[in-house]
């Protein structure tokens, strides 16, 4: 009789205990993440890196992450399918507040849920203007905007001109894909005051050979390189299968007349010799930051002011430097070494 009561006591414990369990984690406020590319891109690893500095702190959340992919499969019927699905879940889902990360999140899937009143959403990594999703007098949304840093680039342009003797005007050229992303990237880097740099006409190329073209056609015309993104130049004409980005910096490391400077950190990681990148450590800790506010104090979405992002990393492959006999100050590799980003 006594194991038998120590046996209901026992059960009677069990079943109280995960019935807590449930009604705690049920009662979790529920993040989603949406990211928009795969979870192996260099992009994508920093901003969770900045996501999860600020969400570890709150074990009382529920996260759940959803990469939909679209880096690797920029096709226009992928990406609408892609935000379909992951409309779908949000629909079945419900979360609290919805993390969008950069632009074909916004695009695909978050722009049909504006003014939701079930649903709030904080934007992160986003070239385009909020109006653009019609975030821009929408009750429930607030964000992180991602704008290249030009100013920390116009000074390293300026530091390795006088350091490389280089007459003036000095020129530079964007080169990248045909990416909506490259494109806000280009007319964003147009209207800079770049004095007295001269910024010439940038290029967005499709083929592997029209990458090749422009840049053997830099000798003479410019003096830098700068560049984005690329991840979207096909084989060729009549093959659509996207150039490994290992084997397009590579070919351009060997072959170009002039230094290559990327604006994105991955440049370096994919063989590039330097890079003055937008920083996605900030862009996810500045957009966990605000869904802290939203859910723990209740602040409206709109109330909350959208943030410019102003940080950036430095990111450098040492043969690569070497190889151009590159002259920096030492200050910048002490820079990319403190943020992981120093590549042999």
């Amino acid at each position: 009789m006594k194991i038998r009561l120590e046996s209901i006591v026992v059960a009677i414990f069990m079943v109280g205990s995960v019935s807590l369990f449930a009604f705690f984690n049920i009662n979790k406020p529920h993040i989603l993440i949406l990211q928009s590319y795969d979870k192996g891109y260099s992009w994508v690893k920093d901003t969770n890196i900045g996501l999860k500095r600020v969400l570890d702190k709150h074990r009382d959340y529920s996260v759940r992450w959803y990469y939909m992919d679209t880096k690797r499969h920029p096709f226009p019927e992928f990406k609408i399918n892609a935000g379909k699905t992951a409309q779908r879940m949000i629909k079945q889902t419900r979360p609290d507040v919805i993390i969008a990360l950069d632009d074909d999140a916004q695009q695909f899937v978050m722009r049909n849920f504006v003014n939701d009143p079930n649903v709030k959403i904080v934007f992160s990594g986003v070239n385009n203007t909020p109006a653009a999703y019609g975030y821009d007098n929408a009750s429930n949304v607030t964000g992180v905007l991602e704008r290249i840093p030009l100013n920390a680039l116009k000074e390293t342009l300026q530091i390795a001109a006088r350091n490389q003797n280089l007459k003036s005007p000095v020129r530079i050229q964007f080169i990248g894909d045909r990416a909506e992303t490259v494109l806000l990237d280009h007319d964003y880097a147009s209207k800079h005051d770049w004095a007295p740099l001269r910024m010439l006409k940038p290029k967005a190329l499709v083929t592997y050979d029209e990458w090749k073209q422009a840049v053997l056609e830099s000798e003479g015309k410019t003096d830098f390189l700068i560049t984005s993104n690329y991840r979207k130049i096909v084989r060729s004409a009549s093959d659509s299968t996207l150039v490994l980005p290992s084997e397009l910096m590579a070919w351009t490391e060997r072959h170009s007349p002039v230094p290559v400077i990327g604006v994105n950190g991955f440049v370096a990681e994919d063989g590039g010799m330097l890079a003055i990148g937008t920083s996605g450590y900030e862009q996810g800790e500045a957009a966990a930051k605000l869904a802290v506010e939203i859910i723990d104090h209740g602040i409206a979405p709109n109330k909350l002011p959208f943030v410019i992002s102003h940080q950036f990393v430095v990111a450098m492959r040492e043969t690569a430097i070497n190889k151009r006999h590159f002259d920096l100050p030492k200050v910048y590799e002490a820079a990319a070494r403190a943020g992981g980003k120093y590549y042999k």
